[in-house]
This record gives C-alpha cells, sequence and structure tokens, in this order.
C-alpha cells in the first residue's frame, strides 16, 4: 500500500530534501510552506491523506495550531510533529494538540524510518475496510428467516424458529429492550401456516390501562362514554393470523384472566356485547419482565404463564453475542447509505471498537449508533473518534440537566460536533435531532463558541 504524506515546513531546503528522501521509500508527498495551505488541502479533500509531517516553529499560523485544525477536519489523520529543538514545551504542545509524535529533524534517517513504517502498519490496520465472510454456516441459516447475525446463539434462535414456525401453540420470547423480539415474531409468522394472514403487532405497555380491553377485544356501540360506533380489537383484527403481544408483563392483573381464557376457548367478548365471538388466531407474546419474580410477587398470572409459555425463546443481549456486533453494523450501514445516496465504509478498527461497546440499547442502539456515525463523519470512513462522543451524550441523557446532555467526548470538541451536525442539516431543529440533544441547548452551545449559521430554507424555524 503506498501511503500519501503532507508535508507542512517553511524551509524550502528541509522541504526538497525530505520529499527527496520519503518519495525514494515509495511513498508520495505533497509538500507546502505553510499550515494554511495543508489545512486547505485536507479542507478540500483533493488527496488522501495517510500521514501528515507538521514543523512546530512556523511564522504565521504555528505548528500545534495547524495539528489542531487538521485533526479537526480529519480526525483518521495521522500527525508528526517536526521541530528542530528537543524543548519539553513544544514536545507537550505538539502532543496536546492532537500530534502522535514528536520527531526532532536531525533525527537518524533508520530510526525515523522505523518509526513512519511502524505507524503506517498501524494505519492500514486501523483503516482497513471490514470483511464480512459470506459462507459462515450460521450466517446462512439466520439470513433464511430474515435476519441478520453470525452468533451459535442467533443460529439457535433461527432453529427455533423454523421449528416453532409451523404450529400453532403459543410462542414466549424472552429477552432486553432493543434485542428484536418483535423481529423474531414476524420471522415465525412468515414461516408458519397462516404467513397469508394479518400480523398484529401490541404493545401492551402503550395502552392506557382502562382501554386496553376494548383495544384487544373490541367493543359495542354505546358501551362507554365516547363509544359512538362499535369497533373489532385487535384479536378479532388478526383473524386466521397471528397477534403478537409485547410486554405482556405490563398486562394489568385483571385482564390476565381475561386473556386465560381467550387462549382456553377461542372466543372473545368486546365490551357490551352479550355475546362471545369465535376467533382463530396465534398467540406470540414477548417480555423482557422476569415472569417468574412477578409470579412470586402475586403481579402474573401462574396458570397464563403456562399458557403462553408452550413454546420458549430467548434472546441473548448483543454484549454476550459480539461476534455479531460487524454484521449488524455492516447491515445498517447498507441500510442507511440506501437510504441517503452514501457510500460510507465501515472500518475493521471502528468494528473493533463497536464490539468493545456495552450496548445497553441492544441492536435497536446499535442502529441508531451506525446512522448517527453515517449523519457526522465527514469523511467515506465512519469516524470511530465519534463513538465516545455519542456514548457520553447517551450517559448524559439519563441527567436532569439539558446542560450535561453536551457534555461530549474528550477527543473531539463540543465545538467541533456542533459545526458538524449543522453542516449535515439545515435548520437548528435538524442539528439537534442529530445531536440527540433539544434546541435549546444547540443555541447554547453556539453562543458559547461563537457560531454563525444561516438559514438555508426559508419558511423553516430554526
Amino acid at each position: 500500500m503506498k501511503h500519501s504524506i503532507l508535508l507542512i515546513d517553511d524551509d524550502i531546503a528541509y522541504r526538497r530534501s525530505m520529499t527527496s528522501f520519503l518519495e525514494d521509500e515509495g511513498f508520495f508527498v505533497r509538500a507546502v510552506e505553510s499550515g494554511d495551505e495543508g489545512i486547505a488541502l485536507v479542507r478540500q479533500q483533493l488527496f488522501a491523506f495517510s500521514l501528515a509531517l507538521v514543523d512546530y516553529h512556523m511564522p504565521e499560523i504555528k505548528g500545534p495550531e495547524t495539528i489542531q485544525k487538521l485533526r479537526e477536519l480529519d480526525s483518521n489523520l495521522t500527525v508528526f510533529a517536526l521541530s528542530g529543538d528537543d524543548s519539553i514545551t513544544a514536545h507537550n504542545k505538539s502532543l496536546e494538540s492532537g500530534a502522535v509524535f514528536f520527531i526532532e529533524k536531525d533525527i537518524g534517517a533508520a530510526k525515523f524510518l522505523g518509526i513512519l513504517h511502524r505507524t503506517c502498519r498501524e494505519i492500514e490496520r486501523r483503516t482497513k475496510p471490514i470483511r464480512i465472510l459470506p459462507h459462515n454456516e450460521n450466517q446462512k441459516l439466520i439470513a433464511s428467516i430474515g435476519m441478520v447475525g453470525v452468533s451459535e446463539t442467533m443460529a439457535e434462535v433461527a432453529r427455533h424458529i423454523q421449528k416453532f414456525g409451523p404450529s400453532s401453540d403459543s410462542v414466549l420470547i424472552r429477552g432486553e429492550n432493543g434485542t428484536g423480539k418483535e423481529c423474531v415474531a414476524k420471522a415465525i409468522h412468515q414461516h408458519s401456516l397462516r404467513k397469508t394472514k394479518p400480523f398484529v403487532a401490541v404493545n401492551c405497555a402503550a395502552i392506557p390501562e382502562n382501554l386496553i380491553e376494548s383495544e384487544l377485544f373490541g367493543h359495542e356501540k354505546g358501551a362507554f362514554t365516547g363509544a359512538i360506533r362499535s369497533r373489532v380489537g385487535y384479536f378479532e383484527a388478526a383473524e386466521g393470523g397471528t397477534i403478537f403481544l409485547d410486554e405482556i408483563g405490563e398486562m394489568p392483573k385483571h385482564l390476565q384472566a381475561t386473556l386465560l381464557r381467550v387462549l382456553q376457548e377461542k372466543t372473545i367478548t368486546p365490551v357490551g356485547a352479550a355475546v362471545s365471538r369465535k376467533v382463530d388466531f396465534r398467540l406470540i407474546s414477548a417480555t423482557n419482565a422476569p415472569l417468574e419474580a412477578l409470579i412470586a410477587e402475586k403481579n402474573f398470572r401462574e396458570d397464563l404463564f403456562f399458557r403462553l409459555n408452550v413454546l420458549p425463546i430467548t434472546i441473548k443481549p448483543l454484549r454476550e453475542r459480539p461476534e455479531d456486533i460487524p454484521v449488524l453494523a455492516q447491515s445498517f450501514l447498507e441500510e442507511a447509505n440506501h437510504e441517503s445516496k452514501e457510500k460510507k465504509i465501515l472500518l475493521a478498527s471502528v468494528a473493533e471498537e463497536l464490539q468493545k461497546m456495552k450496548w445497553p440499547g441492544n441492536v435497536r442502539e446499535l442502529e441508531h449508533c451506525i446512522r448517527f456515525l453515517v449523519n457526522m463523519s465527514s469523511g467515506v470512513n465512519l469516524d470511530g473518534s465519534l463513538l465516545r462522543s455519542r456514548t457520553d451524550m447517551t450517559i448524559s441523557k439519563k441527567k436532569p440537566t439539558d446542560l450535561a446532555a453536551l457534555k461530549f467526548m474528550q477527543m473531539t470538541s463540543e465545538k467541533s460536533l456542533v459545526l458538524k451536525a449543522l453542516e449535515q442539516s439545515n435548520s437548528i431543529s435538524a442539528a439537534a435531532r442529530i445531536l440527540n440533544v433539544s434546541r435549546s441547548t444547540v443555541r447554547e452551545k453556539m453562543k458559547k463558541y461563537d457560531i454563525e449559521f444561516k438559514q438555508q430554507i426559508e419558511g423553516v424555524e430554526i
């Protein structure tokens, strides 16, 4: 791999000798005499530089300032600071500004080349695109049921889906929020004899307790105040197909007995009706709640649990199957690229960083993270340095103050992130959505860092 090097030094004799030396070693070199010229080259993205060599002592824009601006423009750019002296101040300021090495200009050629080649090998490792092997047996099995993964635990889920699909028995899917329980339910439906009939998904936790019976089983006209017409419930809407009850552990205790009777008799009684109606459905339910503990606390009926748990499936959290993370991330990236007409690339080094993260929000959080990186990365590669900022924002969302919600990463400043979000959007509201904070917080940071932003689309409130 031939690496491109940006050399910034105001000494014309040194530029010529260093350029000749590096070109003889097989590097492509672009040499300029000022920090402004180097910054302009990186900003224009005319060259994909692997490395920048920046003189510490320059007459106008100094080395540390140049290094900082280069790193803000391209966080993947590796920078060496060059100096004719070995002062502690120059050394410390260079590293603080973002340089990875402080090199004295009189360093021996062999030693300098050793550092350079080791750095280039690390750059190659860090910038290598991820490669997903397509012939993994688990991957093919999981793909056959319309899902993504390579782990043995997800392959086991796929085998359960294939076995349970043709049955009409109840399925209970258990797993943390964001693990993909509804995706599994849909896959079971698609592998069942009912796949041409409706799939009706209901979140039990999202329906007010006083309305849930009417929502599930329907009601007759005049059954209660506001019932101006009869309404078909979710169970009847799923006739011949599958009804998926998510967050089943949140179902009110008094309604659990009704649901048990519906499962036993395959009949429903709409609110206000005198006669029951036969319904043909298959029930799939899901929960992240510890049902056994709820049973012990008398908050969930044990007999209903046995009715629901005929065919059990457990989905492990993403942190317990890190091998699935790269292939999931690549899948989400391809989807985001298709929607945005982008051609962003997931590097192997970024995938490794993703695998080290805990993912309390599981697959759903990973998807949102990839979309964040697609929106925020300025280059063609997903910018792994942004991961820390997103993690900090996610953590700070739990704090009560809005100010804490923008306590960003150490490697990229608040100002840089706000600027990138504004560049990617056409309004402050859109930038706030990208950053997952409020508009007032974005305005506060704009004022703090003296950021100017002109409305790009007339009539859009910013």
